[in-house]
């Protein structure tokens, strides 16, 4: 043996010491700097390879411990105690291969599968080291020796070389990050943990498992004359020297995160003031458009004033249309036209435009005023001309058509909406159409589409007042015709009672006088005046059922609408000589009485009128049945009549029978409407939905 072989023999336990110390060290360096917040994944990785140092450390110095009572003969490694060494080792090892596994898929989705992988490996020794001692049977010591074998090959080997692989992987995260310097360290690092498991798990004491047989600590001692302890020992120096600078990184991270932080303060400050100096021209630009606001607010709630103003239609027109060219700074004349269902488009007021006619050959600029008008109407879209001629239309929320053109803007006109439709039409225009301008800024042009609206609901609510005005009054004047019609009824019911039912009547009373004297003289003479008596009571009985059957037929009640309607029109033609006909379309279903009063009565005043005006010789009635609605429809080929006349002309001959017919129709939440014209005729069709519990449900009441 060499004298350097001696003094390491010699000083063994000295050996132990400082290879457990190395391990010590590296695990408590590691555990500190664990404690730390970083973005690396290597901060929480070397939680497991803390573990590791202080649990390989303190194997070491156990097995220090075990040289010192050996060498002073006093003891000997009990079983106990070399397995609770051989468990302190295991878990070392295990905590080694954990730091290699979660550095490289820790923070992966699947790292779960680390865990497995990790409890896999521990069965894989555990199972090897029963299925060695089970094939071998050595004593409970050698079996302990070779699970010690058996760890460091299945669990220590792999694991160091997982943890280099996983270090190498790591150097490139700091080369990405600008740290090469750190990345250097961790190679070393990887190298001195790679020669460690490689090399000095290779060389494991001698025991009866083959290769441990040959390949052991006394073959490494043979070969290079030292201990395979010193060869650890300094592999573990190296792996503390270089992963202890290695943890110099976080101190350059929370250096640079502190600069970061001072640089994202300073940056901060920058962008408070950046943004209270765009707050202070938010405010300005909000004050300034809340001046503007105000203005149009107020301009609006003036023409809102002057449009309900107690003046004229074509007043309030014009001083509304005064009020928005002098407070806008577009235009300098305008026009509002309305549409009349007769004449068409008119102009209902005007200002600061000649209506005389061309100048020069030239139209004037009221009719080029006038000509927009007219195709922003008829096409219900807004429409701009320009400087040089050039007509836009555009949606209103296209209006940057109309503002981005090259040529300034000298002519706008936009249709006035209604519910119904449009109903006129905004015409704002320069006086020089070829002079250059300003154009029309975007806050007139919204302002101007704002005053279009408003004018429209203003006419369409002042359409809807006039219109509630005269249908009140239409129904106050059908009231006193109901009530005149009322009168009326009473007096030929009681006309026809005292011409034709009290003549017979009395006829029958002065009869009976002369029958009872002729009882007291001629028998025979009674006999025949009693038969007078009979045709007497049977005429009167007659006259009576007629009355009745005039005032609601016994048929509308019994057997439902349609055999009234067809006993109507019989009784209709028999009476008045103009052949009438009844027709049926569709599966006819039995109505609410309500229905069937109300369409009988359609009938019957649409035959009244046809006899009373129509100077008809052919009258039809039409009922038809369809899945949703019934339609009635009274046609002749008489004279006609003009139905708008008939309608709404102010008199008091107007036709009532009409309105009578459109209000019914009315009460059933249903439509009517006339198609006549003088000289060809009339035809009135009311069309009223079915009720909801009637629909599909055939009438099967047999005709009478």
């Amino acid at each position: 043996m060499n004298p350097i072989s001696a003094f390491f023999v010699k000083n063994i336990v000295v050996i132990f010491f400082f290879y457990g110390l190395a391990f010590f060290v590296l695990g408590l360096a590691l555990a500190l700097a664990s404690r730390r917040a970083s973005e690396f994944t290597f901060v929480r990785a070397i939680r497991p390879l803390a573990l590791f140092g202080l649990l390989h450390g303190g194997h070491e110095w156990i097995e220090m411990f075990q040289k010192i009572a050996e060498q002073s003969g006093s003891y000997s490694p009990t079983p106990v105690h070399e397995l609770l060494r051989l468990l302190v080792l295991a878990a070392s090892f295990v905590m080694l291969f954990a730091f290699g596994a979660l550095l490289l898929w820790g923070h992966s989705p699947q790292q779960g599968r680390v865990y497995t992988l990790i409890l896999a490996m521990v069965g894989v020794w555990g199972g090897s080291s029963l299925l060695a001692n089970f094939i071998l049977r050595p004593t409970l010591l050698e079996g302990i020796a070779l699970a010690d074998v058996l760890a460091r090959y299945s669990l220590g080997i792999p694991g160091a070389l997982l943890s280099t692989w996983a270090l190498m992987a790591q150097q490139r995260t700091f080369r990405d990050h600008a740290l090469p310097q750190f990345g250097r360290d961790l190679v070393w690092c990887a190298t001195a943990l790679f020669f460690y498991g490689v090399i000095g798990q290779v060389f494991v004491r001698p025991t009866i498992l083959p290769p441990s047989t040959i390949i052991n600590s006394d073959l490494f001692w043979q070969w290079f004359g030292i201990p395979v302890q010193l060869f650890r020992g300094l592999m573990a120096m190296g792996m503390a020297i270089f992963m202890v600078r290695t943890l110099d990184v976080f101190e350059l991270e929370s250096r640079r995160r502190l600069a970061e932080a001072n640089q994202a303060k300073l940056t901060a400050q920058m962008a408070v003031l950046a943004t209270e100096r765009q707050i202070s021209q938010q405010m300005e630009q909000l004050n300034q458009s809340l001046r503007s606001t105000a203005h149009e607010l107020g301009l609006l709630l003036e023409l809102s004033n002057l449009l309900t103003a107690p003046l004229s239609l074509t007043e309030r027109l014009q001083n509304a249309l005064q009020k928005i060219v002098h407070s806008l700074a577009f235009p300098e004349a305008g026009m509002i036209l309305l549409v009349n269902q007769e004449r068409g488009l008119q102009a209902s007021a005007a200002l600061g435009l000649d209506q005389s006619g061309h100048n020069g050959g030239e139209p004037s600029l009221y009719q080029q005023v006038l000509k927009l008008a007219e195709q922003s109407v008829s096409k219900n879209l807004p429409m701009c001309r320009h400087v040089d001629g050039r007509i836009i239309e555009f949606l209103p929320e296209q209006q940057h058509r109309c503002r981005d053109y090259q040529s300034p803007v000298v002519m706008i006109s936009l249709p006035l909406p209604a519910r119904q439709g449009v109903i006129g039409s905004l015409a704002l225009t320069r006086t020089q159409l070829n002079a250059p301008s300003a154009g029309l800024s975007l806050d007139e042009f919204k302002l101007i589409l704002g005053i279009a609206q408003q004018l429209g609901l203003s006419l369409e609510n002042a359409r809807l007042y006039q219109e509630a005005q005269e249908r009140e009054s239409t129904l106050a004047e059908l009231l006193h015709q109901v009530v005149g019609a009322q009168e009326a009824e009473r007096q030929r019911i009681a006309r026809e009672l005292h011409d034709a039912t009290g003549q017979s009547l009395t006829a029958i009373a002065l009869g009976l006088r002369g029958v009872e004297s002729l009882l007291a003289s001629d028998m025979p003479g009674a006999a025949e005046q009693v038969k007078v008596l009979k045709a007497f009571s049977t005429d009167a009985l007659g006259e009576l059922r007629q009355i009745i059957a005039g005032l609601r037929p016994s048929q509308l009640d019994d057997l439902g609408l349609v055999p009234a309607l067809q006993w109507y029109a019989q009784e209709f033609e028999k009476h008045r000589a103009i052949h009438t006909e009844f027709v049926l379309e569709g599966s006819r279903v039995r109505l609410p009485t309500e229905y069937e009063i109300v369409l009988f009565r359609i009938a019957q005043e649409g035959l009244t009128n046809i006899a009373r005006h129509a100077r008809a010789s052919q009258a039809e009635v039409k009922l038809s049945f369809t899945p949703a609605h019934v339609s009635l429809t009274i046609r002749d080929n008489g004279q006609g009549f003009d139905p708008k006349e008939a309608l709404y002309k102010r008199e008091p001959h107007r036709g009532w029978g009409l309105i009578g017919i459109q209000e019914r129709a009315l009460l059933l939440g249903g439509q009517c409407e006339f198609d006549a014209a003088p000289g060809r005729g009339s035809c009135i069709q009311v069309k009223v939905p079915l009720p909801g519990e009637v629909r599909h449900v055939e009438d099967t009441t047999a005709a009478g």
